[in-house]
């Protein structure tokens, strides 16, 4: 693979790493055995008390399948209750409980408790230029996404991992 391609993946992978540990850093203490994906699907009702299955599995980065398990454990925890839509059957809406509000107020009270202790710590010079940079990824980033959606997610021909392979032959068959 390409050293820029791993040196890129490593960075996110550590910056997700330590983000995640300070964040999670105390939200886990709680009498409960949430695991860090139910803690990502908490972090999708941030703005919603009721999602469908569909909308958490887009929020959280999985697969329905798997945003259905996700719900199973929530919904054991009481933190969340499942049923279908009325003016859609085929949908499943996934609502926060009363336990499920409070779990949400209090982590992301917490969130903000360490982004206000981590922020304590760096200039306000370094703080704009984090902001700025975070921005300048994230811009990039989905402008990425944009262009891969456009190429169907698929390797363009001239990509360098196709370099010297001959053109797959059309399926088509001659008149």
């Amino acid at each position: 693979m390409d050293k820029k391609i791993l040196v890129y993946m490593a960075l996110l992978r550590d910056f997700g790493r330590i983000y995640t540990q300070r964040i999670l850093s105390g939200a886990m203490d709680r009498k409960t055995d949430l695991k860090l994906s139910q803690v990502k699907a908490m972090y999708a009702f941030r703005d919603a008390d009721s999602l469908s299955a569909n909308e958490l599995a887009h929020l959280v980065g999985t697969k329905l399948c798997t945003a259905t398990v996700l719900c199973d454990s929530l919904e054991r925890e009481g933190i969340v209750t499942r049923e279908r839509d009325p003016a859609d059957r085929r949908k499943v809406m996934v609502t926060l409980t009363p336990k499920g509000k409070k779990f949400r107020k209090d982590f992301l009270a917490h969130r903000h408790r360490i982004a206000r202790k981590i922020f304590s710590h760096i200039s306000s010079a370094d703080q704009i230029r984090l902001q700025k940079a975070l921005a300048t990824v994230c811009e990039i980033l989905q402008q990425a996404f944009v262009e891969e959606k456009k190429g169907g997610g698929r390797l363009k021909k001239s990509s360098p991992r196709n370099a010297g392979k001959p053109a797959a032959k059309s399926r088509k068959t001659a008149p």
